[in-house]
C-alpha cells in the first residue's frame, strides 16, 4: 500500500518535474526568440540616466516593442547585464527579438545625432515639404518629387516603387499624389536618411497606426481605403470635437449617398492653398475637380493628412437627421441644422 502511494508520489512528481522543464524551456525560447510583431516600424526610444531594469522593462512593453517584459528580466539576469545598460537614444523596432534589443542597449547602440520632424494633423503635403525644408532643403525637394507621384506607372519611379511595396497603395488612383497617407506624428530624421527612407517612415507609420489596426473594419466597408481617407481628409479640417467629426462624417457619406454637393471650405482651401475665414463666392467657382461646391461627391483624393481620430470617425459616423453645419467663428464649436433654412438662420446668426 506504502510502496504504490509512493509510486503515485514519484510520478506525479515527474510529472511536475517534466511540466516544469518543458515550461522553462518554452519560457527561455520565447524570451531570446519572440517578437512583438512583424511591423518594420522603427521608433525611438530613450533610456534615461540611473534608470532601472524593471522600469525600463514596463517601458519596453508601454511603448509595444516587447510582448513580456518578464523576458527582458530573464535575459538580463541570465546574462549578468542588469548593470551593463547604457543611458541613450535607441531606434527599436516591435519585429526585433528581445535578444536584439538587449544587445542594443547594453553595447550602447543609441543614435544620438538625428532632427526632430513633428507633423500635425491636417497638414498638408505642401506643409510637410515646407517643414522638412526647414532642416534639409534638399531632403525636402527630394521629398516632394516622391509624394508628388508625377511619374507613376514608369520605369525607376520611386513612388511607383513604393505603390508596389505597400498593398494599400494599390488603390491610389494614376495622377493623384500622396496626400493622406503621410500619417501625422513625430518623425526622427537621421544623417543617413534619404528622402525615400522618410517617405517609407510615413507609410510605415499609417500601415500600423491606420491599416493594421482598422483591418476588420475595412473589411466591413463598402468603401474604399482612398475613398475613407479623402473624406477623412476633409472632416480634420472643418471640425475639432472627436463626437462632432463623426456626425460630420456621417453627414457628409449621407451628401455622398444622396448625390449632394459637400460644399466643403476645406477643399476650397486646399485649392487655394491657404485658410480663409470666410470664402467668397468667386473662390466657390474656381474650376477643380476638388471644389465640392461645384462637383458632386468626393474630390479625386484627399485634401490633408487626417490624424487617427478623423479617419476613425469616418469608418464608424454617427448617424443623424443633420444635413447642414457651420461653425461658431468665435468659439468654434460646431452648430449643426436639420434643413437648408435653419442652416441659413444659423449662418446669419453667426455673422456667416
Amino acid at each position: 500500500m506504502n510502496r504504490r502511494f509512493l509510486a503515485k508520489i514519484a510520478i506525479v512528481f515527474g510529472i511536475l518535474i517534466i511540466f516544469g522543464l518543458v515550461s522553462f524551456f518554452i519560457f527561455k525560447s520565447k524570451a531570446y526568440n519572440s517578437r512583438l510583431s512583424d511591423s518594420g516600424l522603427v521608433q525611438l526610444f530613450k533610456i534615461n540616466k540611473n534608470e532601472g531594469a524593471k522600469e525600463i522593462g514596463n517601458n519596453l512593453v508601454e511603448e509595444k516593442l516587447i510582448k513580456n517584459k518578464y523576458y527582458f528580466y530573464y535575459q538580463l539576469w541570465e546574462q549578468d547585464l542588469t548593470s551593463k545598460i547604457q543611458a541613450g537614444n535607441y531606434e527599436l523596432s516591435p519585429n526585433m527579438t528581445v535578444e536584439e534589443i538587449v544587445q542594443k542597449i547594453v553595447n550602447g547602440k543609441t543614435k544620438e545625432v538625428y532632427q526632430k520632424l513633428i507633423i500635425p494633423e491636417g497638414f498638408t503635403n505642401t506643409k510637410i515639404v515646407a517643414r522638412i525644408r526647414e532642416i534639409d532643403s534638399k531632403l525636402a525637394d527630394e521629398f516632394k518629387e516622391i509624394v508628388s507621384c508625377h511619374c507613376q506607372e514608369k520605369d525607376n519611379c520611386d513612388c511607383q516603387k513604393l505603390k508596389n511595396k505597400y498593398l494599400f497603395l494599390e488603390g491610389l488612383p494614376s495622377g493623384i499624389d500622396l496626400e493622406g497617407y503621410l500619417f501625422p506624428d513625430t518623425y526622427f530624421i537621421y544623417p543617413e536618411d534619404d528622402a525615400f527612407k522618410l517617405v517609407t517612415k510615413f507609410l510605415n507609420n499609417f500601415k500600423e497606426k491606420i491599416v493594421l489596426r482598422n483591418a476588420k473594419e475595412f473589411e466591413k466597408q463598402e468603401k474604399t481605403l482612398h475613398e475613407v481617407l479623402t473624406l477623412a481628409s476633409i472632416v480634420e479640417k472643418e471640425v475639432r470635437s472627436d463626437n462632432d467629426k463623426e456626425i460630420v462624417a456621417g453627414l457628409f457619406w449621407d451628401r455622398v449617398a444622396d448625390n449632394y454637393l459637400l460644399q466643403s471650405c476645406a477643399t476650397l482651401a486646399y485649392i487655394l492653398g491657404e485658410d480663409k475665414k470666410q470664402y467668397t463666392y468667386e473662390d466657390t467657382q474656381i474650376e477643380s475637380p476638388f471644389n465640392t461646391y461645384k462637383y458632386k461627391g468626393l474630390p479625386p483624393g484627399p485634401v490633408s493628412n487626417p490624424g487617427l481620430k478623423s479617419i476613425e470617425a469616418t469608418i464608424s459616423p454617427k448617424k443623424s437627421d443633420y444635413y447642414y453645419f457651420l461653425s461658431d467663428p468665435v468659439t468654434g464649436e460646431t452648430v449643426f441644422s436639420e434643413t437648408l433654412d435653419e442652416h441659413n438662420l444659423n449662418k446669419n446668426k453667426y455673422g456667416l
